[in-house]
């Protein structure tokens, strides 16, 4: 006799959204269906009965960029754990994160690890569903853009992960409803090994293949919160530029990328400020953007910046460091004023309580998050531009941004050396893309990490960090998630 059963699909590692036990996994509600379970020879049945199925969870794959990572997260791990922010905040799990001493039971460890693969569960859900769809429920074309779109987000994933923490779980598979009979089987499958990087990246890079994945995406030139044919290519070209030592990475595909992103007819906003506009979303410079409104709202305005009162009543995070602030050029940079406002706070942790700097780029609920945009992958480009022996054409690039600005009347020379150029370009992603989630990010790939932060300094010019070790620039894993599966090895260090 057949039987329907639940199925849940596991892509990598089941996060503690997913799996916090084994009892919680046999609970579980639906993914999709086996029939003949126990014969080793079941047949998968897709979920999905219409067109309107497979987009409904979709969405829900695409809200996964709504979750906490994507509001503090992101921030927390890029601009505090950097030179950008001290954490401002007093949450003691957070100032580990700035302290540089994260364990592997710090709560925010286990939210990325669960966030994140949680996230990958929902996109795997989709691209196998709508694989196994009858083709009198779906059209060829929907179909493939379906698939294309969440393979997107998946890639977007784990290319966050293996940032975060190195080497990652991968299960490449469906997974059966686990009973007695098949539970010896299918336990080694759910609690893998962790994978070597480089596969974790071949994994990427698949989920982004051109004939596969980018053709049948959306072409526009504007930004959207969906998958598009130029947010693939900038994310292709931040995982060719980021992928294996930078001594052995290829250039020429970075700037390739970066093209095929500029060809979409993407522009520069004349008005800097303009991006951050609760009232002006998806403009010509956005690539990928997560969408809100006052009905839905973010939360991150009031972790970063104010009550609705526009009043300050506690401690906000991310304060920006006062070695920030003084790269700042104050009278010619309009970024300065669009990036950082100064308000009275109640507390005088960092700077006087009279005048205390709040970073300024997500400043209502109403506020869209841009993930993604031209800027950041015009100075990926200078950035490889730099690295195969072409400063100038980087130099042109970086004034150009600086011309937006402000320094319509400075630019940088573009006879300076190749060194000189790298730190031009770091330099202006710095100040460029500040409170966006990029700047650790942006040390790590380019092996800067180290010299930076460990000449880091406080307000009273004393060195935050002199001994940082490198084993810092990945995350622990979470101890939770070892307890579950004996197969995970920790991070060195940790």
């Amino acid at each position: 006799m057949k039987k329907n059963n639940i199925l849940i699909v596991v892509f990598l590692f089941l996060s503690v959204v997913y799996l916090s036990s084994c009892s919680d996994f046999l609970d579980e509600r639906p993914q999709s269906d086996f029939t003949q379970e126990g014969t080793g020879q079941e047949d998968l049945i897709s979920k999905y009965k219409s067109l309107g199925d497979a987009e409904s969870e979709l969405l829900g794959a695409y809200n996964s960029f709504k979750n906490d990572i994507f509001q503090m997260e992101n921030f927390l791990f890029n601009d505090v754990q950097s030179d950008n922010c001290y954490v401002g905040g007093d949450g003691a799990n957070d100032g580990a994160v700035d302290n540089f001493t994260l364990s592997s039971i710090n709560t925010k460890v286990s939210q990325i690890w669960g966030q994140y693969f949680s996230m990958i569960g929902s996109s795997t859900n989709v691209i196998e569903n709508t694989k196994l769809m009858e083709a009198s429920a779906i059209d060829d074309v929907d179909k493939k853009r379906i698939i294309a779109e969440a393979k997107f987000i998946r890639a977007w994933s784990l290319f966050d992960m293996v940032r975060f923490f190195g080497d990652l779980p991968m299960v490449l598979q469906l997974i059966p409803t686990i009973t007695a009979e098949n539970l010896e089987t299918w336990y080694p499958v759910m609690y893998p090994e962790r994978s070597p990087e480089e596969e974790v990246y071949a994994q990427i890079i698949e989920d982004l293949n051109e004939e596969n994945t980018i053709k049948h995406l959306t072409s526009q030139n504007k930004g959207a919160f969906k998958a598009t044919k130029g947010a693939a290519y900038g994310l292709l070209a931040k995982v060719e530029a980021t992928k294996g030592a930078k001594s052995s990475r290829d250039y020429n595909k970075v700037v390739k990328y970066c093209d095929l992103v500029i060809n979409e007819g993407y522009q520069l906003v004349e008005n800097f400020d303009d991006l951050w506009n609760p009232d002006i979303k998806f403009t010509s410079e956005s690539l990928f953007e997560v969408y809100y409104t006052t009905e839905s709202p973010n939360w991150a305005y009031w972790v970063f910046l104010k009550e609705d009162d526009g009043s300050v009543t506690w401690r906000r995070y991310c304060t920006p460091t006062h070695e920030l602030i003084a790269k700042f050029d104050k009278e010619k940079d309009v970024r300065y004023s669009s990036s950082i406002i100064w308000k009275e706070a109640p507390y005088d942790v960092h700077y006087p309580a009279s005048r205390y700097p709040f970073s300024y780029k997500i400043r209502e609920k109403n506020s869209n998050i841009i993930l993604m945009r031209l800027a950041d992958i015009l100075l990926l480009k200078a950035e490889a531009l730099v690295e195969l022996g072409q400063p100038s054409e980087a130099i042109d690039i970086v004034n150009r941004i600086r011309e937006r600005a402000g320094f319509d009347a400075s630019y940088l020379s573009r006879d300076m050396s190749q060194d000189n150029a790298r730190l031009a370009v770091e330099k202006e992603r710095q100040l460029e893309l500040y409170m966006e989630g990029q700047r650790w990010y942006d040390l790590l790939r380019n092996d800067r990490m180290l010299d930076i932060m460990r000449n880091h300094k406080d307000q009273d010019g004393k060195l935050l960090y002199p001994n940082l070790q490198e084993y810092r620039r990945i995350l622990p894993i979470p101890q939770n998630e070892m307890d579950k599966n004996t197969r995970l090895t920790q991070n060195e260090g940790y």
